[in-house]
């Protein structure tokens, strides 16, 4: 009995002493210039809601020059219908320094049933220039912060994160720029471990991480493949599952 005793002992002391993988903390990550997604690619997600297709969501990626630099931009659709039959829309297109994905121009855009709401953001200045409309009224509002320095855009925050190194352990935040609320946020990712992830072509070996946003957050499956696709997102409300890609 004793033999057993001490063989479990040093199971458990060899189990403790075995090297495991080194995570890193990433304060305000500084991307490179580099990134991971297909420049005239695109992604076509299905729109989920207890485990029922419900809608689609495109996002594509092209490249542009602003400002006599390069720079990037990224289309993202989502479209679908609730269980009682509302329409819901959102869209966000943002145009970011390519050196470093720093945000300079940003339109975000929903629509809940015949409702609208846009909101527009020029951060190409010495100042952040917002501008919103409501539903209802016809006079947009406008509003401005001054900041400095390299920060990023909210609404794209799940494709930004397929550029960020990916180890079980690491913790990466971020200062991003919410167009319609006019404010900056530190969001938190913290890679949690790995899953596979089913979807309706094939399935993924995937990153899972947690994402915090303030009160609120999401989870995502980034693919380990060379280009780390998004291949799902989990929100409150809803899911969103790659389809296919380009």
């Amino acid at each position: 009995m004793k033999r057993y005793v001490n063989l479990l002992m040093i199971l458990l002391l060899v189990g403790f002493l075995a090297p495991r993988a080194q995570s890193e903390v990433y304060m305000d990550y500084e991307f490179p210039d580099t990134v991971l997604w297909q420049i005239g690619g695109f992604e076509v997600y299905d729109v989920m809601q207890r485990g029922a297709v419900v809608g689609e969501s495109t996002v594509g990626y092209s490249k542009m020059e602003m400002l006599n630099e390069p720079a990037y931009r990224i289309e993202w659709t989502q479209s679908w219908t609730t269980a009682e039959g509302e329409k819901n829309e959102i869209s966000a297109d943002v145009k970011m320094r390519s050196s470093d994905l720093k945000a300079l121009m940003a339109t975000s855009v929903l629509k809940i049933g015949d409702e609208e709401w846009r909101y527009e953001g020029n951060y190409t200045g010495q100042t952040l220039e917002f501008g919103t409309y409501y539903p209802g009224k016809a006079q947009r509002e406008e509003a401005s912060l001054t900041r400095s320095g390299r920060y990023h855009d909210m609404d794209i925050l799940p494709f930004l994160l397929r550029n960020i190194p990916f180890e079980e352990g690491n913790f990466i935040t971020l200062t991003v720029v919410d167009v319609s609320t006019h404010s900056f946020i530190t969001p938190i990712a913290s890679v949690v471990g790995s899953e596979i992830v089913e979807t309706a072509t094939t399935q993924y070996d995937c990153w899972v991480v947690n994402v915090s946003v303030g009160i609120e957050g999401f989870t995502a499956w980034y693919a380990k493949n060379d280009q780390h696709f998004l291949v799902k997102i989990r929100y409150n409300d809803r899911e969103l599952v790659l389809n296919h890609h380009s």
